[in-house]
């Protein structure tokens, strides 16, 4: 890679940290991946030390860093960072929320790249902080989803709510059931998750080919335990989905 190739700089700005993504301008192969946990690490950042020919992002949060964010990369980079946005109908994805504004940009950006992605219907499944699942028929219709808390924030909940205390010491998930207060919590929590994830795989039954596609902290260990046929841990979904929303219009490649 030459110093001077033109980059196309992505950033995904979560509520705790943000990350970001270089891909090159050209082919929009990915050159650079990490994550900062606030603007002033992102400044600092040698790996974006580079030449910057588009910016894109997407923001869960404010104003005040997204103004931070626009005006470093306008004076750093003499570019304009373009913010994605939730709309009713882009990529062949069609939004139905009565307030398209009122659906998570995250979620949306996910779709538009798992719909590109699979060609056809399919469920985004995040495991974060939040746990949501999406669903896309074969035509891009957004079907509906579910958010529901992840498996943290459930333990921390219980924790918060009631009488239990967990040791920390408990590491192995599984679907049984628990011989210990940790083994209850842990297998009960990602056990209701699971019973969500396969009922709505069988509510599909006969829609025919459905791809599914794992995001978030706990893909891994979601994918591996769900042991769907058609699935794959895809944690690059947001940041994918910018192509689509943002497209480079330099690039033929990211016309939609």
């Amino acid at each position: 890679m030459s110093i001077n190739q033109p980059m196309i700089l992505e950033l995904d700005v979560g509520n705790s940290r943000i990350k970001w993504r270089l891909l090159a301008a050209d082919d929009l192969a990915v050159v650079g991946v990490g994550h900062v946990s606030g603007f002033d690490e992102l400044q600092r950042a040698p790996e974006l030390e580079v030449v910057i020919s588009m910016a894109r992002m997407c923001s869960v949060r404010g104003g005040g860093i997204n103004k931070k964010l626009e005006d470093w990369v306008r004076v750093k980079h003499e570019v304009e960072l373009v913010q994605a946005a939730v709309t009713q109908n882009c990529g062949g994805v069609t939004n139905q929320y009565a307030d398209v504004s009122r659906l998570g940009i995250d979620r949306w950006l996910a779709m538009l790249a798992a719909y590109r992605r699979a060609g056809g219907a399919c469920m985004i499944i995040d495991s974060g902080t939040a746990f949501t699942i999406d669903v896309l028929d074969a035509q891009g219709l957004h079907l509906g989803g579910y958010i529901i808390p992840g498996l943290k924030l459930m333990r921390s909940s219980l924790e918060s709510n009631t009488a239990i205390r967990l040791s920390g010491n408990h590491c192995v998930y599984s679907q049984s059931l628990g011989h210990s207060t940790d083994e209850a919590v842990f297998n009960g929590t990602v056990t209701a998750l699971l019973a969500t994830i396969k009922q709505q795989r069988k509510s599909l039954g006969r829609a025919g080919t459905v791809e599914i596609y794992f995001a978030g902290g706990d893909a891994g260990l979601m994918h591996g335990l769900a042991g769907l046929d058609r699935s794959e841990i895809v944690t690059s979904l947001v940041l994918d989905g910018l192509d689509v929303a943002c497209p480079n219009p330099d690039s033929a490649r990211g016309r939609v």
